[in-house]
């Protein structure tokens, strides 16, 4: 009986495109990567290394919050969920401002805006794939 969920899982995750998979892995990195930046938050705040307290509370509110709505996605985009489609985008789009963002200024910083840009617009793009935008039709 054991067997029967992991031959099932096996078989699911057979059926999907290994891009799309890679997509998904991106996509789940980013949401940890989320995470940790809103546990260092709360931590900063808890130590008392912020100048607002009101600010750094609702920015790690609207990290966290970010993070689970991210992980969300990359759980529905494993599950081939039609809702997951259109977020998955929205949140690469953002990913994508950031890292633009990241190249320019006085504290701009090119490694930060490369990886910030080139998982991003991989996951873009492979959403835009025709076998990709087939399966999601199709769930």
């Amino acid at each position: 009986m054991l067997s029967q969920p992991t031959q099932e899982i096996n078989t699911q995750l057979s059926k999907k495109p290994r891009i799309l998979l890679l997509a998904v892995l991106i996509t789940a990195l980013q949401s940890v990567a989320l995470w940790g930046l809103a546990l260092w938050s709360l931590i900063s705040v808890l130590q008392g290394n912020s100048l607002s307290l009101v600010s750094a509370a609702f920015l790690t509110g609207l990290v966290a919050a970010g993070a689970l709505f991210l992980s969300n996605v990359a759980l529905g985009m494993l599950r081939l969920r039609r809702w997951a489609y259109t977020p998955s985008f929205v949140m690469q789009l953002l990913i994508v401002s950031i890292g633009v963002a990241s190249f320019g200024g006085e504290y701009g910083v090119v490694v930060i805006g490369l990886g910030l840009l080139v998982p991003s617009t991989f996951v873009f793009v492979t959403m835009l794939s025709k076998n990709v935008r087939l399966l999601f039709r199709e769930a």
